[in-house]
């Protein structure tokens, strides 16, 4: 195998596998991130620097459309970046390089401080404040985690009984239409198209949320809606790891106009998560979506102090500024799965 830069589709799947896994990743997680052919569709998931037969450094990517006012983007987002030789200086550009011939937007939320620095440099447009976690905690064993983590040789969570303690008594859900089916289900296909957006934003088809949640190897997952005679007019897609039902995380659909529909499904969801007892419940929102966040206010979500940095790098320079990218989630990138 000659050495430089390649494409993932060009490479045997094992290269990656022992690549990424000398990271920590499963060779399970990355079959399914990188090698799922059905989601993929001939899209390029991937560039490698390749030096004596083996992968020294990778972008990670993941596809999905951006629409805009007049045309649709072919964007990915970037995940998986690292560079393992030392030596290599400028292969990390260089491979956002590669990728920018194949994708006009390639987007970030987050990162560590490392690719944050040299994204910023290459980025057209840079919100360093765009995506708010939001938190519900509903029982105790969400402090005591978040404490252990910050002591890991304190286990104040060890005993179970005390986790279990609630922090707030969510209300019954009332006789409402509100159904729940296990999984990703299909009546989000018709509602995926946000009501609420900028001038730019995702644009995410149902195999794009089957392939982040359904398909995922290490997660559950439930939906929940309220339908009336013209369809389903709110949803919210729920899922924790399937180890673990302490931490959930969400997302959050609705019609135009269906604002009683979406309190009535959010309630829902965190009866259902306390139910399950669930520790704790989360939510991604960009900074300008107003109506969602007052609604996650109202029902004592709390914000994390630190924001999520959007930046989008564009291959296509025409001097024209770029919109802020929104509605933004944990469908974004691949944080999904990341808990």
């Amino acid at each position: 195998m000659s050495s430089g830069f390649q494409p993932l589709s060009a490479l045997a799947p094992e290269l990656l596998i022992e690549y990424l896994g000398r990271e920590g990743h499963p060779a399970e997680a990355v079959r399914w991130k990188y090698f799922d052919s059905r989601f993929n569709r001939d899209r390029e998931r991937g560039y490698a620097w390749v030096k004596d037969g083996k992968i020294s450094g990778f972008l990670g990517l993941v596809p999905f459309q951006v629409a805009a006012r007049d045309r649709m983007i072919e964007a990915a987002w970037t995940c998986d970046w690292s560079v393992q030789d030392a030596t290599a200086r400028g292969v990390g550009i260089l491979l956002i390089r590669q990728a920018q011939e194949k994708y006009e937007y390639l987007t970030q939320l987050g990162g560590n401080q490392a690719t944050g620095r040299i994204v910023e440099r290459l980025s057209s447009k840079t919100v360093n404040d765009a995506g708010m976690v939001f938190h519900l905690p509903l029982r105790l064993g969400a402090v005591l985690r978040v404490a252990r983590r910050r002591l890991p040789k304190l286990p104040v969570d060890a005993v179970n009984f005390v986790n279990q303690l609630p922090l707030r008594f969510p209300r019954k859900a009332d006789s409402s239409p509100a159904i729940f089916e296990t999984g990703v289900s299909r009546v989000l296909d018709v509602l995926l198209e946000p009501a609420q957006r900028g001038e730019i934003y995702s644009r995410y088809d149902f195999e794009y949320v089957q392939w982040q949640i359904a398909d995922c190897p290490f997660l559950f997952s439930e939906t929940c809606y309220v339908a009336d005679r013209s369809g389903p007019s709110a949803a919210a897609l729920t899922w924790r790891e399937k180890k673990s039902p302490d931490f959930w995380r969400m997302a959050l659909w609705s019609r135009e106009g269906a604002h009683r529909e979406l309190e009535t499904v959010l309630s829902n969801v965190i009866r259902r998560v306390y139910d399950y007892k669930g520790f704790l419940l989360s939510f991604v929102v960009s900074r300008r979506d107003v109506a969602m966040i007052e609604l996650l206010r109202s029902r004592n979500f709390v914000a994390a102090p630190r924001r999520r940095p959007l930046h989008i790098i564009v291959s296509k320079k025409t001097g024209e500024p770029i919109p802020e990218l929104w509605p933004l989630s944990y469908l974004d990138t691949d944080y999904a799965y990341r808990f």
